[in-house]
């Protein structure tokens, strides 16, 4: 994480949408603390586990006729940190869509690890994901082995390790338990 800008100097969330709305599509970017972050090109082995995760909630709705949404992420806003609109990699949306670049409600955020996801960028996501009012699961999943982590606002935001191709990733809040095999699946993992 870069040096905080003073508040004075920061972008703000409609300054940001402005810069990216005259973007060529494509870029993935983020506002983290007032400043625009354009995030590397994804693995395909990262884009695999994203796809295994949105399709594997996306089953899970169908069959439970589930209310909530799985999706891509989309901009989040995040109460705690009003300069800032990180795009989880995956997110389960307690409303239908409002073809929004902007979410509120996100009850379930899942970052899927890259090696621009350091210690001090994943405690800080915690923190801001853990603002979002309905907000109930961030988990990150890892891209190198069989590894998930899960903290749930029921058990006060601590970790929950979950490791191999046998366990599952429990979110109570949704009624699921994802596991790590699927999720893992078309990868050198599986």
């Amino acid at each position: 994480m870069p040096t905080k800008l003073a508040e004075k100097d920061q972008m703000t969330i409609e300054e940001f949408l402005a810069f990216t709305g005259e973007r060529p599509d494509g870029g993935h970017w983020e506002l983290i603390e007032g400043v625009a972050f354009m995030s590397p090109s994804p693995t395909d082995w990262h884009q695999f586990i994203v796809t295994n995760v949105v399709t594997w909630l996306a089953n899970r709705k169908t069959e439970t006729r589930a209310s909530w949404f799985p999706l891509v992420g989309v901009g989040t806003i995040v109460p705690v940190s009003p300069n800032s609109l990180p795009q989880p990699d995956v997110m389960v949306k307690e409303h239908p869509g409002r073809g929004s670049h902007v979410s509120e409600d996100a009850l379930v955020v899942l970052e899927i690890l890259s090696r621009s996801n350091t210690k001090t960028d994943r405690a800080w996501r915690r923190r801001v994901y853990a603002s979002i009012p309905n907000c109930q699961h961030y988990v990150t999943i890892s891209t190198e082995r069989a590894e998930a982590v899960c903290y749930a606002r029921a058990d006060g935001w601590i970790e929950h390790t979950s490791r191999g191709l046998r366990e599952s990733i429990e979110l109570a809040a949704i009624d699921a338990s994802i596991p790590l095999r699927d999720i893992y699946r078309f990868t050198p993992i599986e």
